[in-house]
């Protein structure tokens, strides 16, 4: 599917704080949003690249949806299917031949990941404006 700039960093970032506050420890689990807000670009940054190179491959899978003025919204097999894609891609692009040497278990472990936290990057999108209507606001 086709995302603007800013729909895929909104989900790559929301991504980024959803592993960010799952690989807290316990006792210094407190405020997430804020501790990931204190972080400096520089500590920012490598978690970012990580949740995008988990999330972009697989938002590019998902198939064509119209939807203006609302949330893209996928089933679970179109995730698990889209996850599975562009963790394959990913892999192979990588290393080839690494997607059909690893075991059905950890393939299978990889794409449940892979389709939930994109799950979790969808549901942060903002509302999509339709691209033909481009308004200006007037204080520009």
């Amino acid at each position: 599917m086709r995302f603007t700039e800013h729909e895929m960093t909104v989900a790559v970032d929301a991504v980024a704080r959803r592993l960010f506050a799952a690989t807290r420890p316990p006792w210094r689990r407190g405020d997430v949003d804020a501790a990931y807000d204190a972080l400096s670009r520089a500590e920012a940054y490598p978690r970012k690249s990580a949740a995008g190179e988990i999330v972009l491959p697989v938002l590019t899978a998902l198939p064509e949806r119209a939807t203006v003025g609302a949330r893209p919204e996928f089933s679970d097999a179109e995730l698990e299917q889209a996850a599975e894609e562009g963790s394959r891609q990913l892999l192979d692009h990588r290393t080839p031949g690494a997607w059909d040497a690893m075991p059905a278990r950890r393939r299978r472990r990889l794409v449940t990941a892979a389709a939930e936290l994109t799950r979790v990057g969808v549901a942060a999108m903002p509302v999509r404006q339709d691209p033909d209507a481009l308004v200006v606001p007037d204080h520009l």
